[in-house]
């Protein structure tokens, strides 16, 4: 078997430790122990039995997370090693080698080359850029085949922070269940709405519908490793049989603090604190796109811990991102791991002393390199038109 690079996470595994500033996150800057749980807690934390566990996650564990949802039962839930475990469960227990996936890109693209690797055929229906990044529903039907299995799509979108409407959501579960699909939709950045409530859950929407989601992003706690998978009994509990090819079982450490912290009032808490860093923070943002607005232009993120600015001058954005780490100390993610160059993600979860110095250094090797090529180019076309 050959899988293909996955540009995002090897980019990110060889230089996020390496930099001064690590911009290229998505989630919230993270929380300590000490931020989550009581004295009472942590002595009980202590005296915890390191066993194995419920290899498909500790009941009261999956009926937390199963109250995320409406009137969804614990055998509809599955815990994983991250979300990244749930999607590659997903992809390993409803595929098969000449299935087709319908992905809606840019996205986070773990199942498009997991898939690929295991001979699925995988079509892509981009999101639109001149409409706030919402996916081109229309475009669908004319790549659905006798062949589609799923549609997956990820809401809100990494890298845009786009969110789709509820009438949007409401026409995708219609096509989805008029050509009886499975609908995925990777959901980690749900409760990081920037403006307005906490959006629907596809799962809430549609039978066939089948979710991923964690508590690495909105809830600042990537290092507990605790993600989940969410659909129907009988594909959960495939994915449960599966799960003993993979990791078997997560930690118990990691599941005694994510019971807790997914109790309603803590994880209300919680989520408040990740939505003044990011609203702070995204304010601070579009000061410096203002700032900067011959070289940058963004459409702004509705969620997610990111944005995805456009730059206009002439660079490649893998190569603009090696040069701003090695001359600046500073990590981005580059458009080319979406296959949209011309753009780079930005991080906006890291505490504001962090961004804030981070984002100057990006600014001021942009003026240097790029605003006198800018004019000159600027100063070219004026003379051709002469």
């Amino acid at each position: 078997m050959e899988i293909e690079e996955f540009a995002l996470e090897r980019i990110q595994s060889l230089y996020e430790n390496t930099v001064e500033f690590n911009l290229s996150d998505s989630g919230v800057h993270p929380m300590c122990l000490n931020d989550l749980l009581s004295d009472a807690e942590m002595r009980e934390l202590q005296a915890l039995e390191l066993g194995y566990g419920w290899t498909n996650g500790a009941v009261s564990l999956r009926e937390a997370i199963a109250a995320l949802y409406e009137s969804r039962t614990s055998d509809e839930i599955i815990v994983t090693n991250g979300s990244a475990e749930a999607n590659f469960l997903l992809v390993m227990s409803l595929l098969n080698p000449d299935d087709e996936i319908v992905v809606f890109t840019p996205n986070y693209l773990q199942i498009w080359g997991w898939a690929r690797a295991l001979g699925v055929n995988v079509k892509a229906v981009r999101h639109d850029g001149d409409a706030d990044w919402l996916p081109r529903l229309d475009e669908l039907e004319e790549v659905i085949s006798g062949k589609t299995r799923l549609i997956t799509i990820c809401n809100p979108n990494n890298p845009t922070g786009a969110v789709m409407p509820p009438e949007g959501m409401r026409e995708l579960v219609h096509i989805a269940d008029r050509h009886d699909l499975y609908l995925h939709a990777d959901e980690v950045y749900r409760a990081m709405e920037l403006h307005g409530p906490e959006c629907e859950s596809f799962l809430d929407l549609y039978d066939k519908a089948i979710v991923t989601n964690g508590l690495s992003k909105a809830m600042g706690l990537p290092g507990l490793r605790i993600g989940w998978l969410a659909g129907p009994a009988e594909d959960i509990y495939t994915a449960w049989q599966n799960k003993d090819y993979t990791s078997i079982t997560t930690s118990a450490i990691s599941e005694y603090v994510a019971e807790r912290v997914l109790q309603p009032e803590r994880r209300s808490a919680i989520l408040q604190r990740s939505k003044t860093i990011l609203r702070q923070n995204l304010s601070l943002l579009h000061d410096w796109i203002d700032a900067n607005s011959g070289l940058l232009s963004l459409v702004s993120p509705q969620a997610g811990g990111f944005a995805f600015v456009r730059y206009h001058f002439e660079a490649n954005s893998t190569e603009l991102v090696h040069r701003l780490r090695d001359e600046m100390g500073v990590m981005l993610l580059p458009g080319d791991v979406y296959g949209l160059d011309g753009y780079f993600r930005i991080g906006i979860g890291a505490p504001s002393s962090h961004l804030e110095p981070g984002l100057e250094r990006i600014a001021d090797y942009m003026r240097k390199n790029y605003s006198r090529n800018q004019t000159g180019r600027e100063e070219g076309r004026k003379r051709a038109r002469l």
